[in-house]
């Protein structure tokens, strides 16, 4: 095949992939992604429903309590904790709807408690909105999975060390949340320490094991972490070193925490 044709092989598949994504009905929206009861302020928290396509949309609003393992896993649970009004929509294009959700208990939880709010769209039961002139669409279901959390009273996330471990080209790390609210690691940087040198790693893609992952309260998360390529020379992983992770923590009595440990 020559470059011409190779070139316009590809502008056609690139006007058939916009072609194919300007037919696609994405219909819902919802704000926001993550968000908190604190029940000595208000009774209930509100999640903001949005209808931006031209066609009816048929909404469904579920819940399951959720938890994190030491490994990162996600579990989810079914549950009563939460009471949902309404649990279903029929959204008019172009508007929007408030769905209010309350702790069932009513009470501030002893530690956080940690949900999933799901909203998706369902098919309706007769299709109103065909289009007649404009040729068929492509209907996408889409299917938003939120964050929410009930606030325990004087809300403290607390991130202990546990212990560490020497891997290849690494370490493995184990800390522990003993507070009664979550955290998470924003913005991390790590600093390793050995002999008289000094590594200061930033890059957030580098640390993509740590950034942002969720320390739930009074729960325990294992992170494996490898030391960047371009940095491996300048360390010996057969001889201890310090390492130093720093991080924006949510919940925390300072703005930024730290902990500090020896691989070896």
């Amino acid at each position: 095949m020559s470059s011409k044709m190779k070139i316009n092989s590809a502008v056609f598949l690139a006007v058939l992939i916009t072609s194919f994504l300007s037919s696609v009905a994405m219909a819902i929206n919802v704000m926001p992604f993550s968000g908190e009861l604190d029940l000595t302020k208000k009774p209930n928290y509100k999640v903001q429903v949005g209808n931006r396509s031209d066609f009816e949309a048929a909404v469904k609003i579920s819940v399951q309590k959720w938890k994190i393992d030491i490994d990162g896993v996600e579990i989810r649970e079914p549950t009563n904790d939460l009471i949902v009004f309404p649990k279903r929509l029929l959204l008019k294009p172009k508007s929007d709807r408030s769905v209010r959700v309350s702790y069932r208990n009513g009470v501030p939880p002893r530690v956080e408690a940690s949900y999933r709010i799901i909203v998706e769209e369902v098919p309706m039961a007769k299709e109103k909105n065909q289009r007649r002139d404009k040729g068929a669409s492509i209907k996408v279901l889409t299917r938003y999975v939120t964050s929410f959390y009930v606030k325990p009273r004087n809300a403290l996330s607390e991130v202990k060390f546990i212990e560490s471990s020497s891997q290849e080209n690494g370490f493995q790390l184990r800390v522990r949340n003993e507070g009664n609210a979550h955290t998470h690691f924003i913005s991390p940087s790590v600093t390793i320490r050995q002999g008289g040198k000094k590594l200061i790693i930033t890059d957030l893609e580098l640390l993509k094991p740590f950034t942002n992952t969720n320390l739930l309260a009074l729960s325990d998360r294992i992170y494996d972490w490898e030391v960047p390529e371009s940095l491996r020379g300048t360390l010996k992983f057969d001889q201890p070193y310090k390492v130093t992770l720093d991080w924006v923590c949510e919940n925390c009595l300072k703005k930024t925490e730290q902990i500090s440990f020896l691989v070896e």
